[in-house]
């Protein structure tokens, strides 16, 4: 009787919760209109190409293994390079160096063939190289968007400074300027100005996420003066104090990139000066060392 009474309990329970997802799915929950609205302005997502696809199921295995590191994301994301296609392009330049490394003996006509270490060695180094080539172009661009900020910050404080609201002076400014840099901003700042209701973005925050993710971290300050002035404070002078310090940082850095790179020419002019050296005492050390025969 118990076991009866038991199996009739479980059958109404599925039962009753057959009929509830029916019901549910008769009907669903209406979404709310602003994200209804939000997910409307949003473009639609492209559709993917058949060198999307190829690039994806290459860089799938190696995004399980937790690459690219979070550096090279950073280093991508100021590129504005997709990372799916970086590690295929990636794998790619390996699978041909370690292929080459082994048919190098071949093409030099030499015979036999060069140990597996070698092709390895030869892929390790192919991907350095890239990856330094990535690193040195994602520098390059920091250093212009330090630039660029800095310049801004001057820009901006000058306008809050004549009695312009924050949105003007940061719409005139953008104006003014010109690079991929001052469109990066640009374009941040018009995305969240078209986010609405619950999932709207403020326009420091945008900086703010823009500059942890390209590594940059001046666009936080420049956040921070952008959201003081929109609470009414007066930062103009502080913006423009902003501005000064940053491009002192930029005159030490390019200080400190000029004296390492004449200490790495310290080496080629000596190498050259003792190649000429040599020129020089060669022809008064045969004649000696044919004395000395004789």
């Amino acid at each position: 009787m118990s076991s009866s009474l038991t199996w009739m309990m479980l059958s109404g329970g599925v039962i009753g919760a057959g009929a509830t997802l029916v019901a549910s799915g008769l009907s669903p929950r209406q979404p709310a209109l602003a994200l209804v609205i939000d997910a409307l302005s949003r473009p639609a997502p492209p559709a993917r190409t058949r060198s999307r696809r190829l690039d994806l199921a290459l860089a799938t295995p190696i995004m399980r293994l937790g690459l690219p590191r979070r550096s090279t994301i950073g280093d991508l994301a100021i590129c504005e390079r997709d990372p799916a296609q970086y590690l295929a392009q990636t794998f790619v330049l390996a699978v041909v160096a370690l292929a080459g490394s082994g048919m190098l003996p071949v093409l030099l006509g030499l015979g036999g063939q060069l140990p597996l270490w070698a092709g390895l060695v030869g892929a390790f180094l192919a991907v350095r190289v890239a990856q330094s080539r990535l690193h040195t172009e994602a520098e390059h661009r920091r250093a212009q968007m330090r630039a660029t900020i800095a310049a801004m910050l001057d820009l901006v404080s000058g306008s809050l400074a004549g009695g312009a609201g924050i949105e003007q002076a940061l719409d005139e400014t953008l104006d003014e300027l010109t690079g991929w840099s001052a469109l990066r901003i640009r374009r941040e700042l018009n995305s969240a100005a078209h986010t609405r209701g619950h999932a709207r973005v403020r326009s420091w925050t945008a900086l703010r996420e823009l500059g942890r993710g390209i590594g940059v971290d001046e666009l936080g300050e420049l956040a921070t003066g952008i959201e003081q002035a929109s609470g009414g404070a007066p930062v103009a002078e502080t913006m423009a104090q902003i501005s000064r310090t940053m491009r002192s940082r930029a005159v030490a850095a390019m200080e400190r990139s000029g004296r390492s790179r004449s200490a790495q020419m310290a080496l080629p002019i000596m190498i050259f000066g003792f190649g000429y050296l040599i020129l020089l005492l060669y022809g008064a050390l045969t004649a000696i060392g044919n004395g000395l025969n004789q």
